[in-house]
């Protein structure tokens, strides 16, 4: 069987084609005057030329491809060689770090050296001892379109974000009376077309807004203007009009989103959720870490928890040998950034603040909300500040998370 290691950058592909293992220790081989003749390098422009050859080599025998997780960049490849047939082990991107210190005694990022290394990752951790924890687990078809269109949200969040910015910043010698407009989303939903009203105005966009509104805020610009105090440039505008295009990509993305989580293959997990009303991407990015939860139900339950928790990003490392802070928990979070910054909003936004009137707790956030208090507050009911309350809140998610997988544990199981 040929083993095909593939490492995928921005502007070129290096594959390293073996039909046997290296005899000798991989850095060795990688100086070796044999390395040369299995390593092939391709450019960006030269990507079909790539997969034809490698298409050519798995038709004259079994062949595997082996690729590093690195997002983006590599879903092109693992969907080409998987249409024709090709067997694809994606790695994982810190195990490949830590072999490539170990077997090349570096760190620094080498493209080809890291090619090889794919070779003897599928070699040592598969082959010889199969290591699930090096290998990236293939999600299932849904899945895959919550997490892509969730990266696909928060980039487009991150962009209107950035020109919302730039606009107060422009209206504060523009239009000073609103440079710090707060405008929020009608009704607290996304709508196609229907952006937040100052930035429809703004953006001339603002059909949409009832006669009343549209006046408000044109009446109150001309009585600024009559006195001096509001001229509005052109590229002001011109940047609310981007972010008026910006909130109905993020809307068409939320839709989507919307659908995808419909679907039957998620109600046990929507049950659950109702729970403590998550919003959908609080569900989507929680789901993108836990599908299907039967993989937990394998394991002794404390350590199916553990596992659970790193995947929401609230495992934790200790990497120091001293004595850690008192207090501090010790270590860093590990897992996924993006689950543990949604877990965190959550609980700054919807269970730390008082309940406001005509808010409603479920009885699953009572209880989170009751472990919180305890943990923010003293005996006086003196709300604690500064790295207390972090502390404080960082307990409240992993609480939340634990609360997560106890109601999991007991609907799927």
């Amino acid at each position: 069987m040929k083993v095909i290691g593939i490492d995928v950058s921005a502007h070129r592909v290096d594959v390293v084609l073996l039909d046997k293992f290296p005899t000798i220790a991989l850095r060795d081989f990688y100086l070796s005057p044999e390395f040369k003749q299995v390593h092939s390098v391709y450019r960006t422009n030269e990507i079909q030329v790539l997969v034809n050859c490698v298409l050519a080599l798995a038709r004259e025998s079994a062949a595997v491809a082996i690729l590093e997780g690195i997002g983006t960049y590599s879903y092109f490849w693992k969907e080409q060689l998987q249409k024709k047939g090709i067997f694809v082990l994606v790695a994982d991107q810190g195990m490949v770090k830590s072999t490539r210190r170990s077997l090349g005694g570096t760190d620094n990022k080498d493209d080809e050296f890291d090619a090889l290394v794919m070779c003897e990752l599928y070699r040592r951790h598969y082959l010889e001892i199969y290591d699930r924890r090096f290998w990236v687990k293939e999600l299932s078809p849904k899945v895959q379109d919550i997490r892509r269109t969730l990266l696909d949200l928060k980039a487009t969040t991150r962009k209107r974000t950035s020109f919302v910015n730039t606009i107060k910043g422009r209206l504060a010698w523009e239009y000073p009376a609103r440079a710090t407009v707060q405008s929020q989303r009608r009704n607290g939903f996304l709508q196609i077309g229907q952006p937040p009203a100052f930035w429809a105005w703004l953006a001339d966009r603002g059909a949409f807004l009832s006669k009343s509104t549209f006046s408000r805020f044109q009446n109150h610009y001309q009585k600024e203007r009559e006195l001096d105090r509001a001229n509005l440039s052109d590229l002001t505008r011109q940047f609310a009009a981007t972010v008026c295009d910006l909130h109905d990509i993020e809307a068409d993305l939320e839709f989507k989103l919307i659908e995808i989580l419909g679907d039957s293959l998620f109600d046990c997990y929507h049950r659950v959720f109702d729970k403590f009303a998550f919003g959908y991407r609080e569900r989507g990015w929680i789901l993108c870490r836990i599908y299907p939860f039967e993989d937990f139900l394998c394991l002794p339950k404390k350590r199916a928890l553990r596992r659970f928790r790193q995947a929401c990003g609230l495992g934790k490392v200790e990497k120091s040998s001293g004595q850690v802070r008192a207090g501090s928990g010790g270590g860093n979070w590990t897992g996924c950034a993006n689950t543990r910054s949604t877990l965190w909003t959550y609980v700054n936004c919807r269970i730390e603040p008082q309940k406001l009137k005509g808010q409603t707790y479920t009885n699953t956030q009572l209880e989170l909300r009751k472990y919180f208090v305890g943990r923010a507050f003293d005996a006086d009911g003196t709300k604690k500040r500064g790295g207390r309350l972090a502390d404080a809140r960082n307990a409240t998610c992993r609480k939340l998370t634990d609360l997560v997988f106890r109601e999991l544990y007991n609907e799927v199981r």
